[in-house]
Formats: structure tokens, C-alpha cells, sequence
């Protein structure tokens, strides 16, 4: 089966295969790229280490290019290559890892001509966030498809939801790395009605948020990422500034102080 190739900008798919009569013949990624944190002390042996951090790593394609006549070639590149060239990130997604989707810039693009209207092109782009994410996010369907979801320690899916209307339940993370609302999107929406301090605990990480004044069944707080909103209001000075953060895998969460609960978790899974 032919590898399909697509650059996602600005919300428009680009399918380079149909455009631009691109096959794609061989896919290449670097390894995750891990830099490992030390510190060292006058007087200690060795080092002490600190948390780690994933840099980015570089994605490539070797792909032939065609065009119906030798007058086309040099129009079509061009055509080509403005799509590339793009001063903002965009994504891109291939069929090799269908589930998976790349934050990228472009790095490179190698052009070897073999006759007139032929050459064999190879695409590099910098995935600069050090981290691939999943097709869909979790509200992206009522329920997850797994075609559009993979798992890289061969974990199965379960009947996991993300959205709920009792007070304590299990949020999972499929991905292999923990979210963090500062630099990660979660977007945590609850409704509900109660006289003040509505907690979201998560026992697993021991996070917990506190929305002190009361809300209405016509209230709506969204927490997304870092940044509280009731109402489409921010919220923040009214909270205890807690954030939520997910671990990689299960995750048990309660929230306490509320009735007519009805809340939703949107987020991606990030992948090495």
C-alpha cells in the first residue's frame, strides 16, 4: 500500500500525493532525543541527576517526484515548496504511524533531478516539541475509534470515556508522557451547582483544585490548560490556583462539592 503524506495548516489538509503526484518511497525519524540533567558539586563524587527532558528530533522522507511534462516540473516544484516554506508550525501526518501527528517546521529539502520531469526528493522537517501527539483528541468523537489511536507500550483500550456525571472517576492517558497544563492542552469543562468550593482532586498525582464561589446549573468553568474561565470570565483570583496534571496511564479523579454534576477532559496523547 502506496504511504500517504499530509501537511495540516491552519486546519487544511494538504494531501502531497494527490497534489503534486508524490511517492513516497522510504520513511525516517531519529530516535527520541533524551537529554539527561546533571549537577555536579566541588568536593562530591560524580554528578547528581535531575529529571530528564526530550529535545527534538528530525523526521525525513525520500519521496519521487513526477510531472506530466518537463514544462511543469520546475512550476509544480515551486508549488511545492511554497506549501513547505512556512514561517508558522503546522502539522503533519503520514499513514506509516496513521495514528499519530507531527508538530513540525521545515528543516531541509534535497533535490536529486534524474530527467526532465522526474527527481527524488527528500523532505526533512524538525519536530521541535520532541514529542509526537495523537490523530484525536479525547472529545474528538463521542467514542474513541482506535484506528486513530496508537499505543507504544502495547497497552489495550478500554472502555475508558471522558465525560462523566458522577463524582469520582478514571481519566486515562494513553500516551507516554505525563500532561502538564503549562505546557501541554487539557481543557477541563464542569457544570454544576452547589454554595462554594467546588474541589477536582486527582488522587493519583495528589493535584487539587478549588473553585470557592458557588455555581448555578447555568454556570460553566472551564479550566484550560493553566487558566480558569467561568463563564468564558478568568477566573483564576477566585480559586486556589491549583492545576490538574495527568499521569501517564489511570489516573482517579473526584470532585467534591457539587451536585447536577456534568464534566468533559479533552486532551491529546503524546507520544515518544
Amino acid at each position: 500500500m502506496a504511504t500517504s503524506l499530509a501537511l495540516v495548516i491552519e486546519g487544511k489538509t494538504y494531501m502531497l500525493n494527490e497534489l503534486f503526484d508524490l511517492e513516497v518511497g522510504e520513511v525516517s525519524r531519529e530516535p527520541p532525543q533524551i537529554v539527561n540533567n546533571y549537577t555536579e558539586f566541588a568536593g562530591s563524587d560524580g554528578a547528581r541527576t535531575t529529571d530528564s527532558n526530550f529535545s527534538m528530533f528530525l523526521i525525513s522522507f525520500l519521496c519521487h517526484f513526477r510531472t506530466e511534462s518537463a514544462d511543469l516540473y520546475h512550476v509544480k516544484l515551486d508549488e511545492l515548496m511554497e506549501l513547505i516554506y512556512q514561517r508558522s508550525e503546522y502539522f503533519l501526518v503520514h499513514s506509516k504511524t496513521p495514528g499519530k501527528k507531527y508538530r513540525v517546521h521545515p528543516s531541509d529539502v534535497g533535490i536529486d533531478r534524474k530527467a526532465p520531469g522526474y527527481a527524488d526528493l527528500t523532505l526533512e522537517f524538525d519536530v521541535f516539541r520532541g514529542y509526537s501527539e495523537s490523530l484525536s483528541s479525547t472529545l474528538s468523537d463521542s467514542e474513541i475509534d482506535c484506528d486513530k489511536w496508537q499505543f507504544g507500550q502495547g497497552l489495550a483500550m478500554e472502555d475508558y470515556r471522558y465525560t462523566h456525571t458522577k463524582s469520582r472517576f478514571i481519566i486515562y492517558n494513553g500516551g507516554s508522557f505525563d500532561i502538564d497544563p503549562r505546557e501541554h492542552y487539557l481543557a477541563i469543562t464542569l457544570r454544576g451547582q452547589n454554595e462554594g468550593e467546588l474541589t477536582i482532586n486527582n488522587i493519583t498525582t495528589g493535584d487539587r483544585f478549588i473553585y470557592y464561589p458557588s455555581l448555578s446549573t447555568t454556570d460553566t468553568l472551564i479550566i484550560d490548560c493553566a487558566t480558569p474561565r467561568i463563564n468564558g470570565n478568568p477566573c483564576g483570583r477566585n480559586t486556589n490556583h491549583g492545576l490538574i496534571s495527568l499521569k501517564k496511564g489511570e489516573n482517579l479523579i473526584e470532585i467534591s462539592n457539587t451536585s447536577h454534576l456534568d464534566t468533559k477532559w479533552d486532551f491529546s496523547f503524546l507520544y515518544k
